[in-house]
């Protein structure tokens, strides 16, 4: 597998969006800061230059989804896919937001919570200055939903059967984990907030073209960036020196499982269940130790999983004895292949 690597289209797509953005959203707060005590009249004043300004920049960013489109599926080879079957009137997405919440309405929720947070006992200036924050976020969310309908238009006119989720580096680990997987054109993939991963239409099959090799995109990292990338140094040594299973870690991290603290003969130890149900891999892995079996199995929703936690990369450096006692640990809570 080769590191995944953006198409240069859509490099220039997302960067070209974030500018979009930034620029509407800072015109937006120079608007409010003429808002007075009277919120209801004041907003009036500027109404009209806030929906000039959400307007047109919705243009702007759905004419570039538009534009993005057929030129990310030329540069990945997908040229069947360029003739569009029919044509979309994305256009019409201007004036609404992503919920079909007219444009109008979704602004003055900037006056509505202004009052609520004076009625929560905030000054008058405390108010606007959270409005302000709320109206920035609704009004990047806006156009962040606009680029996306717009895509979602380009693709269904289309013989888009799907989409293929990329890196924009630096990337966490979540989005590492999940690079490269695909996903059926009606779904979305869910982000983390600030993530900036890009959905790469796929018209066809591209899994020799847009997969990563997590080891690949990890030894590309200085070591302060692997360490971020894996949640602490000793997770990352432990792929660097025993070539630990990256994919293993990062899981480990993820909503459902989680990395968790405990005391266990007065010494400091992070450990997971991820992977200790009857189908994990850790589990038959650490069923190979006398302990482990005797300590059993609990209930835990709908799957048994061992009682015995499966400690961290980190907490088996601190009690290894040596490089070959800690590869033995590495191995028996199923982080080394």
């Amino acid at each position: 597998m080769l590191r995944q690597s953006l198409p240069s289209s859509a490099e220039a797509y997302a960067r070209d969006q974030r500018a979009e953005i930034s620029a509407a959203v800072s015109a937006i707060q120079r608007q409010w800061r003429r808002m007075g005590e009277d919120f209801d009249a004041s907003y009036l004043t500027i109404e009209p230059a806030l929906l000039t300004i959400a307007d047109t920049a919705q243009a702007r960013v759905l004419a570039g989804a538009q534009e993005y489109i057929p030129a990310v599926l030329e540069e990945t080879g997908q040229r069947r896919a360029l003739s569009a079957a029919f044509a979309v009137n994305a256009e019409s997405l201007v004036g609404f937001a992503g919920d079909g919440m007219p444009t109008d309405s979704l602004l003055y929720g900037s006056v509505i919570h202004a009052k609520q947070r004076v009625a929560a006992g905030a000054s008058t200036r405390e108010a606007l200055a959270s409005s302000s924050q709320w109206l920035s976020t609704a009004v990047g969310t806006l156009l962040s939903d606009t680029g996306r309908s717009s895509e979602k238009l380009a693709t269904m006119a289309r013989p888009v059967t799907g989409y293929v989720r990329m890196l924009n580096p630096p990337s966490c680990g979540r989005c590492v984990v999940l690079a490269g997987k695909r996903s059926h054109s009606s779904v979305a993939f869910q982000r983390h907030p600030g993530c900036d991963c890009r959905s790469i239409p796929a018209a066809e099959s591209l899994a020799d073209d847009l997969t990563i090799d997590s080891r690949a995109y990890f030894d590309s990292l200085d070591e302060a960036g692997q360490a971020r990338l894996m949640g602490s140094k000793a997770n990352a040594a432990a792929v660097r020196d025993h070539d630990a299973d990256i994919n293993q870690i990062l899981n480990a991290y993820r909503k459902g499982g989680g990395v968790r603290p405990a005391q266990v003969y007065g010494r400091g130890i992070k450990y997971t269940t991820e992977g200790t149900t009857r189908r994990g891999f850790a589990r038959a892995r650490m069923s190979q130790a006398g302990y482990v079996r005797a300590m059993g199995e609990s209930k835990s929703g709908r799957y048994m999983q061992l009682k015995a936690p499966r400690l961290m990369p980190e907490s088996i450096a601190q009690i290894a004895t040596s490089k070959a006692d800690q590869e033995r640990l590495l191995r028996l809570y199923g982080w080394v292949l």
